[in-house]
């Protein structure tokens, strides 16, 4: 002893080890060389901090006191076999423990000094007969979790465990209380276990409820026998088949406000529930302005919307090539009110068409046809998007003439402060957004002021990410009308006006784009218009498979295009699902990295074609996809990439000028000019359905909701 060869007390006084515990003695020696090691060094200073006092001293733990501290127990004549084998495990399991929580990240080396002074004083008291939880009160949670909860095998049996046990699970819940429930488990024995169920219940009530549903469990059995009138109504819910539907209205349960046998009336009804849900949700709203949030306001907007689209805009959406009178008939007994929601809610799948017959009905309906009267009387709950929507669908100009002057202006300036306030990017975008679609001078000029005087006085309090939201604001409302600005330059961001082809090219030379398709009866339309443009040409070559179809140029620059066939989903299985996947196993087997994604369907299967975008795309077409949510995926996969976006589902009118014109430059070897390729349309597209059809698509350089987002992470990371 020790077998490292590290100098000890065994180098003087002679001793020999028990047969039985010569390998505990050998692992603890090989963990005290690799620790040495693990700093990247091989010598005899471990490096964990900057200051070489830390390092020497744990150092000095290492090859010094644990050698000391083994040569110490095999000496003690009044240790037995047993408590040799107890503390000299003990010392294994620490040592491992601190070699485990330093190579994975979840424990500071530089610690390792508390660690091991907690481990001697615990030794100490326990080898006295005396309880550890004194010294377990006194160290912090991080340290004390390795060496109490069943990791060291050396306390078990110390008559402090148990309440060291529970000390330490009190300290378990102030740092992590998301974390109570799953840890409460363990300790469901503990006496403060119904105040943590009531704790629990108001931090977060969704969690709660799967945690009140798993009856079989001993927490679930905990919540069962509670008093509190919330998990009470948490506890009803979750045992019932209709649970999620009552759920929304948690808080109104909880406060009496509403029975659940009021909201089960109401449930087999969807125009009826869908009332409900408005009304609750205009009445959180006015809450949350007095700084009164509702439990489970979260959950509630998420079933309104739910419903919102289930029952109304899937049915509108759906008889789009019906009259009028036919296709919006469901929406006959809705208040105005009610048509707000679905027109916010409903962003990322309703239709152009259908956007504009619920805007329409909202105000014929209204008894004073007064756009801040509507506001008002929805407590201003998600006026940023609407007014976001009406820029984009060309209705604000109206919305805005709807109402006095002086409100109007207020209004307007409310849309663009306090962007910084959300702690989140989807207001800041959705101005953006809007400013690209405004044609009221006034109205800009507006939106320029505040954002100039948020922006001073961002500067002013030296708030930075504020200060970085109104200076890219007002950045990139600049460029809309001036685009001899280098955006790139300004904002640390890549080329928006064009995309080099070579940055499209890969390494053979050839440019590879990639097309989904979907199997419904519009998506199977859209393919047949697509291939159109290259069946029976002299200047494309078409390759069919069972699944997908390959599209290579004969002329000019290498060009190959893939597209997946729309298999019909009516027979089942997605099989278009499976046609992506085929082709996507293709692509990444042949080595074969797509620059350009077009996407070919409705704003509803926009996610399943985000999720398969490769990192490679700098080109990408979503079609009926401006939402801040698919605009943030795109670019989190391809930060770089130039996104066009529409305000409708894609059309063929304009759909195959762009890609026509893209395909033409590409063969040429030509770069991808935005700018030209927009003005080149914008002449051909003069007149009647056409140019309200192209004017609905939103080019890279002026989608400035995707440009915003770029900036913005990129200004963040320097």
């Amino acid at each position: 002893m020790p077998l490292t060869g590290f100098a000890s007390m065994a180098d003087t006084i002679g001793y020999k080890i028990d047969i039985r515990r010569v390998k505990l003695h050998e692992d603890i020696d090989k963990i005290q060389v690799q620790v040495l090691e693990m700093d990247g060094v091989r010598d005899r200073l471990i490096r964990v901090s900057g200051d070489e006092d830390v390092n020497l001293a744990l150092t000095d733990i290492m090859i010094r006191q644990l050698d000391v501290l083994q040569d110490s127990l095999e000496t003690t004549a009044t240790l037995d076999h047993r408590l040799k084998v107890k503390y000299l495990t003990g010392v294994l399991q620490v040592l491992r423990a601190f070699q485990t929580g330093w190579m994975q990240g979840s424990f500071a080396p530089e610690k390792g000094l508390i660690l091991f002074a907690e481990f001697s004083e615990l030794m100490a008291a326990d080898r006295a007969g005396q309880s550890i939880e004194p010294i377990v009160a006194r160290y912090p949670y991080e340290t004390s979790d390795l060496l109490i909860n069943a990791r060291t095998g050396s306390f078990f049996d110390n008559i402090g465990y148990n309440a060291s046990r529970i000390h330490l699970f009190r300290k378990f819940c102030a740092l992590y209380p998301a974390k109570i429930l799953p840890k409460l488990e363990n300790y469901a024995d503990v006496p403060f276990a119904d105040s943590l169920l009531r704790y629990t219940a108001r931090l977060d009530p969704n969690q709660f409820y799967d945690y009140a549903a798993a009856t079989e469990t001993k927490v679930g059995q905990l919540i069962r026998r509670s008093e509190d009138p919330l998990v009470r109504a948490i506890t009803v819910m979750a045992s019932s088949n209709s649970g999620r539907l009552y759920y929304p209205f948690l808080d109104e349960v909880m406060n009496g406000r509403l029975t659940l046998d009021s909201i089960n009336k109401v449930m087999v009804d969807s125009l009826q529930y869908y009332r409900l849900l408005v009304t609750t949700q205009i009445e959180y709203a006015k809450r949350s302005l007095k700084g009164d949030t509702a439990l489970g306001f979260p959950d509630l907007t998420k079933m309104l919307q739910r419903k919102a689209v289930e029952v109304f805009i899937n049915r509108i959406n759906a008889l789009h090539d019906d009259p009028e009178p036919v296709r919006f008939r469901i929406l006959e007994p809705l208040s105005p009110k009610e048509l707000y929601y679905l027109i916010v809610l409903g962003e990322d799948v309703i239709y152009t068409s259908s956007y504009k017959g619920v805007y329409n009905r909202m105000l014929e309906r209204m008894r004073t046809p007064s756009g801040d009267t509507l506001l008002m009387a929805v407590q201003f709950d998600r006026f940023k998007k609407f007014i976001k929507m009406a820029a984009g669908y060309n209705k604000l100009e109206s919305f805005l003439a709807s109402m006095p002057d002086s409100n109007a202006q207020r209004l307007m300036i409310a849309f663009a402060r306090g962007l910084e306030k959300s702690g989140q990017l989807e207001d800041a975008v959705d101005v953006a957004d809007s400013y690209g679609s405004i044609t009221m001078p006034a109205i800009k000029e507006i939106i320029d002021q505040e954002v100039a005087s948020s922006l001073e006085n961002s500067r002013k309090q030296a708030d930075r990410r504020s200060e970085v939201i109104y200076r890219i604001l007002q950045t990139i409302f600049a460029s809309s009308s001036d685009t001899s600005l280098d955006l790139s330059q300004l904002l640390g961001i890549p080329p928006v006006y064009s995309v080099d082809y070579g940055a499209l090219a890969d390494t053979s030379g050839k440019v590879v784009q990639l097309v989904f398709f979907y199997g419904d009866k519009d998506g199977i339309d859209s393919y047949a218009n697509f291939m159109s443009m290259f069946n029976g040409s002299a200047e494309w070559k078409v390759t069919r498979t069972k699944e997908w179809v390959e599209i290579r140029s004969v002329k000019g620059k290498p060009v190959v295009i893939y597209a997946n066939l729309p298999l019909d989903n009516a027979k089942g299985d997605d099989p278009d699902a499976a046609a992506q996947a085929s082709l996507l196993t293709h692509l990444r087997e042949n080595n074969l990295r797509p620059t350009i994604v077009i996407h070919r369907g409705h704003s509803y299967h926009v996610k399943y074609t985000i999720r398969q975008l490769p990192a490679s795309a700098r080109i990408v077409v979503l079609g009926s996809c401006g939402g801040y949510h698919n605009l943030d995926d795109v670019l989190n996969t391809c930060p770089d990439a130039h996104i066009i976006s529409s305000k409708e589902v894609g059309t063929r009118i304009v759909n195959e000028p762009i890609l026509r014109h893209i395909n033409d430059d590409l063969k040429a070897g030509r770069s991808i000019d935005w700018i030209g390729i927009w003005k080149n349309l914008s002449g051909r597209f003069t007149s009647g359905e056409a140019k309200e059809r192209f004017e609905n698509y939103i080019p890279p350089h002026r989608n400035l909701g995707a440009l915003f987002i770029k900036a913005y992470q990129k200004a963040m990371e320097n």
